[in-house]
């Protein structure tokens, strides 16, 4: 199955590390590996409760996952919400699980945001320690990658439309 990448309309991410500690090099590798057809690229952050939460412990434990890289004050991110909600409201739990991600520096600011949003899926936040957003090449929030069961990329930045012709073909 493919489909093509969607430009959305988003916030610039602000960069988890200072831009001069990245290698060109290894920055154009890790953007590579988020094609379609991939496998995905595993990442542990930090859930709100402190404990560490990984992308593999998600992936194949039901038939897609979409991680969503946001944050707090990313209007368009904010926007999304609902949308994801429900989308995730309408798919039986074996169906779908979101993983969100978010960038924000500021963790009261990520906690205000969750409050207020109330997403009813797992959430964490990268930090110095535990680097997400880079892994995917992440240049604009938000950002979002689905990946189906058997651990493979099958859509970047899938709109409304095409998660639902995914989601409901089999």
């Amino acid at each position: 199955m493919a489909l093509a990448t969607l430009v959305m309309i988003g916030c610039a991410r602000k960069p988890a590390q200072p831009q001069e500690e990245q290698e060109p090099q290894e920055e154009q590798e890790l953007v590579e590996e988020v094609t379609l057809d991939n496998p995905y690229t595993d990442f542990t952050a930090v859930t709100p409760e402190g404990e560490e939460l990984s992308l593999s412990q998600l992936v194949g434990q039901t038939d897609f996952v979409l991680v969503d890289f946001w944050a707090s004050w990313c209007g368009p991110c904010r926007r999304l919400i609902p949308v994801l909600k429900e989308i995730y409201a309408g798919q039986p739990r074996e169906r779908l699980q979101i993983f969100s991600c978010s960038v924000d520096e500021d963790k009261e600011a990520w906690l205000t945001a969750l409050e207020q949003e109330q997403m009813p899926w797992p959430q964490a936040r990268e930090d110095a320690e535990h680097i997400c957003a880079d892994l995917y090449g992440v240049q604009y929030i938000p950002f979002t990658v689905l990946i189906d069961k058997k651990g493979q990329i099958i859509a970047v930045n899938p709109d409304e439309a095409d998660l639902e012709i995914i989601l409901f073909m089999e």
